[in-house]
């Protein structure tokens, strides 16, 4: 069993989302958060896996830069749904989450979830691959979700910890992943990066 660092050794997420916060205490990790906004958005002909974890190191960077002291280490996360090899990220509107959610209807797509530690300048990250299958919705589901407020700010217009779990028939992979920060590989990160220690 791991054990929590001595207090000394102060641990970052560089981000705001409840849900990755939620998933650190779930590892039992005492942390603050740090506001690290980047710009999220795709170079030319960068594919969804750099895409992710280019975000993921700039958010931990970023975090990195804004606190100081010795012993840091900071977190950082991004996840992209991926469908035919286009990123859906989070939806700018109703239609744009409606969009999304049709073409997710009865089909199988891929979540990239990456996570990286910035400790002393090195920086760990790693991607998680999960497959999510949907199930068929139909226009009022779709209608009646988007009212629901719940696909607003999530990508892929949905959250598998909410309501949008009624729609998942399966998933092969990291549920947490999926939820925004695979915590396996997090853990594995953090073990690397001497947090434990």
């Amino acid at each position: 069993m791991k054990t929590q660092p001595s207090d000394e050794k102060l641990l970052y997420l560089a981000s705001t989302s409840p849900r990755r916060a939620e998933l650190m205490q779930q590892l039992g990790l005492h942390f603050e958060i740090v506001n690290a906004p980047v710009e999220e958005v795709a170079l030319p002909n960068e594919t969804p896996f750099s895409y992710v974890r280019r975000i993921a190191i700039e958010k931990a960077l970023d975090g990195f830069n804004k606190v100081a002291g010795k012993q840091i280490w900071v977190v950082g996360g991004d996840t992209a749904v991926v469908l035919d090899n286009k990123v859906f990220g989070k939806p700018r509107n109703e239609a744009d989450a409606v969009r999304m959610l049709r073409l997710l209807s009865g089909k199988s797509h891929t979540v990239l979830s990456a996570v990286a530690v910035v400790y002393d300048g090195e920086v760990f990250s790693a991607v998680n691959q999960t497959e999510v299958c949907f199930r068929a919705l139909d226009e009022s589901e779709i209608q009646a979700y988007w009212a629901s407020g719940e696909p607003d700010g999530k990508a892929g217009s949905y959250a598998i910890q909410g309501l949008g779990a009624r729609f998942i028939e399966k998933i092969n992979g990291s549920y947490s992943g999926v939820m925004g920060l695979p915590l396996f590989e997090l853990d594995q990160l953090l073990s690397q990066a001497g947090y434990y220690r």
